[in-house]
């Protein structure tokens, strides 16, 4: 409950600002009750719901199958007084395992052993008895550990169990179902390896006539794991479903008495207020501005062909949209399916997502330091392009992926500081070589390839991923980048410009007379002075605060493979084909839908109408939870909320676009967009918080409400401010 203080304050700012005006001071009180109705709503929730989402006590029992599991079975002879030890893995029946329920809860050592003394004097008549030998297993797992001994000829088990057995039969009074769920499922924890030890303690028989020898024993061992298949029944026998996340709930109507006032707000602006708060509607015909020579091809460099810039803009976008979705869906999926939790897989974007969150620091750096020679951005562009498939072959090397999360996720972030590096040099030279009339149609060109690389490195490698295994999917990507840097490899950003080192061209002039020119601007001071007089304007201020809370409703994105794979019991297969496939082509589309739309309507009023659309999308699939099991309509109610926010997202760039001083836009506009990424690392990191509280309907309600956060945000920025102020200065 710390976002309610922060909105009260942007609501403050934009208010104080209007109160200053002249005109319509009657409505704008109406609009200020509006506000403070949307403010103060969520409030009342949390002073409702206090308790509702905490677990209770009550009476429950537990119906329950346990499974034996053969691991191995092997035969061999045990030397006296040695300790033979090995190791197993769970990973080999993991397909046996989850048929079997899922939970590993114990493992079963079974030992059989016969009699092998021999005869060692010629006085022996073989009716002696036979000292008997004491075998011991010992099986151990963690922290789990159990010893037990018998004697031949014979046999005896070592069953080494975890779980609380004595919940599986009779009456459970005084625990939460997470405590009896904890004390009869340990998920990744019970997996993996399982160390084993046999020793022998041979003993002969001997006396004054005959003496036997007994230099060790051999052993039949058994080992198996235990698994239980178990439901949590309440006291009326109804079935207590077990979830990937906690099971307290808060009620729909505290999240609508948010939401509802926001949908009133909206309408009543876009009606009464849309020139005070810069909604203007434009219904007729776009004029169409024919610009001479716009699709001209003439020359070898990006200054001088167009086609040129749209074709390495593209390729370069598709290298930044392979990672992305091979992270967001293909890895992330698999993870799942292995069994990790809404924690590992948060904590996997996050480091990925981190150093997008910093890369406007790549701003000021790559326009201070260039090396005009080989291009403004050039150089940068192929170390990142370097730095990418470098740390793709180190991730080859982990040893056991599921079993090194946290190594994974530092490289994961190294990976990404590359990736973010590259991101902001391609943009910056979209900056420099594109003109003015290209920006929109060749950024829908850039966002299109970036979501087809998503596609490639989601629904390709995702799909694919059950033939090559995840290193497959790793090893496929090096091509893919390696082919893709030829590109900048062997681009010429403008003429006189070397490819390599090695070329002959003359270029001392040039680039001398490029450096006189450029000192002054690339100078770190000048650059810094530009950044503040840019964010000195209210619009560019609110910009920031679009940024910052329009991917909160990102906590789903952790989750939704949780619900798909771990309760619907969707494929990884099948997950990976609909996300990284399906999804992302129903984003290009919304993309391409909300460029035309914001053109034709104004991206601001587009945005806040998306926005709003895609959050009633949002609480509307919590409340049919009753329908999660139908195929259709998690697909339908998935692209419908796709196809909106992606209208939202290509409308918020747009908006932030336009409240970016071209002074300084490469850093500005990477600084809105390094923003957002914070916003989805909040959003992630607040998934496992709340997956650990509340069940996945209260959830999707919580995603719907900061689904809204956009819009107040939004309602303030004035597209044209800093055109107006700061051009006009200029």
């Amino acid at each position: 409950m710390l976002e309610p203080p922060l909105r009260v304050g942007i609501c403050k700012a934009g208010v104080n600002n209007l109160e200053d005006e002249p005109s319509h001071p009657p409505s704008m009180r109406l609009v200020h009750l509006l506000l403070m109705l949307v403010v103060l709503a969520p409030v009342t929730g949390c002073l409702g719901g206090g308790g509702g989402g905490s677990e209770t006590t009550g009476t429950y029992t537990v119906e329950s199958t346990m499974a034996s599991i053969e691991l191995e079975t092997k035969s061999a002879d045990y030397q006296d007084e040695a300790t033979v030890e090995w190791s197993l893995d769970s990973s080999t029946i993991v397909e046996d395992i989850e048929a079997a329920g899922g939970h590993v809860v114990g493992v079963l050592l079974s030992l059989t052993y016969g009699e092998d003394e021999t005869s060692g004097g010629p006085l022996c008549t073989g009716g002696e008895d036979n000292a008997p030998d004491t075998i011991t297993g010992t099986a151990s797992k963690g922290e789990w550990t159990l010893s037990g001994s018998g004697e031949n000829p014979g046999s005896h088990e070592v069953n080494l169990t975890w779980h609380n057995a004595s919940l599986l039969s009779g009456v459970i009074e005084g625990l939460t179902k997470s405590e009896i769920e904890d004390q009869l499922a340990f998920g990744e924890e019970a997996l993996g390896a399982y160390n084993l030890a046999v020793t022998v303690d041979a003993e002969a028989f001997n006396s004054a006539l005959c003496s036997h020898n007994d230099d060790g024993e051999e052993v039949a061992t058994e080992v198996s794991l235990l698994v239980l298949d178990f439901t949590i029944l309440d006291e009326d026998g109804e079935a207590l479903t077990g979830m990937a996340v906690g099971d307290g709930s808060l009620p729909v109507f505290l999240f609508a008495g948010w939401i509802f006032p926001v949908v009133f707000l909206v309408g009543y602006v876009s009606a009464k207020q849309r020139d005070r708060f810069h909604l203007d509607l434009d219904f007729s015909e776009p004029e169409t501005e024919v610009v001479e020579g716009e699709s001209t091809s003439d020359g070898e460099t990006l200054v001088e062909s167009y086609r040129a810039r749209v074709i390495t803009l593209s390729a370069l976008y598709v290298a930044q949209g392979v990672p992305w979705g091979f992270i967001t869906v293909t890895m992330v999926t698999f993870l799942a399916a292995e069994g990790a939790d809404a924690g590992d897989l948060a904590y996997l974007l996050t480091l990925g997502t981190l150093p997008w969150s910093f890369k406007f620091l790549w701003g000021p750096i790559i326009d201070r330091f260039q090396v005009p020679a080989f291009g403004r951005r050039r150089p940068w562009i192929i170390l990142a392009q370097t730095g990418m498939v470098a740390l793709l072959v180190t991730m080859l090397m982990v040893p056991d992926l599921t079993d090194n999360i946290s190594l994974l996720g530092a490289l994961f972030f190294v990976y990404n500081v590359f990736t973010a590096l590259q991101d902001v040099s391609t943009d910056a030279l979209a900056v420099d070589v594109l003109q003015s009339h290209e920006f929109e149609r060749v950024n829908s060109y850039m966002f299109t390839a970036k979501s087809l690389g998503g596609i490639i490195g989601g629904a390709g490698l995702g799909t694919i991923i059950g033939v090559v295994g995840i290193r497959g999917a790793f090893l496929i990507q090096i091509p893919i980048l390696v082919i893709i840097m030829m590109v900048p490899l062997f681009m010429r950003e403008r003429p006189g410009e070397k490819r390599f080192p090695w070329d002959e061209i003359d270029v001392v002039e040039k680039v001398d007379d490029d450096e006189e020119g450029a000192k002054e601007v690339r100078d770190f001071s000048v650059i810094l002075g530009n950044i503040r007089t840019a964010f000195s304007v209210r619009s560019a201020q609110f910009g920031i605060i679009v940024s910052f809370v329009i991917s909160l409703a990102f906590i789903l994105i952790p989750i939704l493979p949780l619900l798909f794979l771990q309760e619907l019991g969707w494929t990884q297969e099948q997950f990976n084909a609909t996300k990284g496939g399906i999804i992302l082509v129903v984003t290009m589309l919304g993309a391409m839908a909300g460029g035309e739309l914001g053109r034709r309507f104004g991206g601001k009023s587009v945005l806040m109408f998306a926005a709003l659309s895609a959050s009633l999308t949002t609480l509307t699939w919590g409340m049919l939870n009753s329908m999660w099991g139908e195929g259709w309509f998690m697909m339908l109610v998935w692209i419908i909320h796709t196809f909106l926010w992606a209208i939202v997202s290509i409308c918020a760039y747009s908006l932030m676009m336009r409240v970016t001083w071209a002074e300084v836009g490469g850093t500005q506009f990477t600084g809105y967009m390094a923003m957002m990424n914070l916003s989805a690392i909040i959003g992630y990191q607040l998934a496992p918080i709340f997956a650990a509280q509340y069940d996945y309907q209260t959830i999707f309600y919580i995603a719907a409400v900061l689904e809204t956060f956009v819009i107040l945000a939004a309602l303030f920025i004035d597209p044209e401010e800093t055109d107006r102020t700061l051009n006009t200065e200029v």
